[in-house]
């Protein structure tokens, strides 16, 4: 039997699968054929205190609001990325994303796209 093929509105909510922690939810789009995607959106949570880490490139589309991202490495400076904005996120780059500013009413929304094979479930580390 072929794949039919997905749709899901992301600004919607629509996902494969859903999680939500205490530093924003998470829906799964797709996961196979080596790549997984999800949508991360944030709001009224806390700015997670940890440092986001993966092992392989992380491909970022802001879809709504803005973020600001906070880098471990010094020689990172902080970045603000609003709807529209792309970053590619090299392989064992530290950060940390939250909605910007902070007391705005609207989520902040991005996808993220990035190789499979050697992450954690969807969503263990995009929050």
């Amino acid at each position: 039997m072929k794949p039919k093929p997905a749709v899901m509105n992301v600004l919607k909510g629509e996902a494969v699968a859903t999680k939500a922690t205490p530093y924003g939810s998470v829906g799964q789009l797709f996961s196979g054929e080596g790549i997984e995607a999800v949508w991360v959106a944030k709001q009224d949570e806390e700015i997670d205190p940890g440092w986001f880490s993966q092992g392989s490139v992380d491909l970022i589309l802001v879809v709504q609001g803005e973020f600001q991202i906070e880098f471990e490495d010094q020689d990172f400076p902080a970045r603000r990325l609003a709807t529209g904005d792309f970053m590619v996120l090299p392989s064992n780059t530290r950060c940390r994303a939250y909605r910007w500013p902070r007391d705005r009413r609207e989520a902040g929304i991005f996808v993220a796209v990035y190789p499979k094979s050697d992450r954690a479930p969807a969503g263990e580390s995009h929050t």
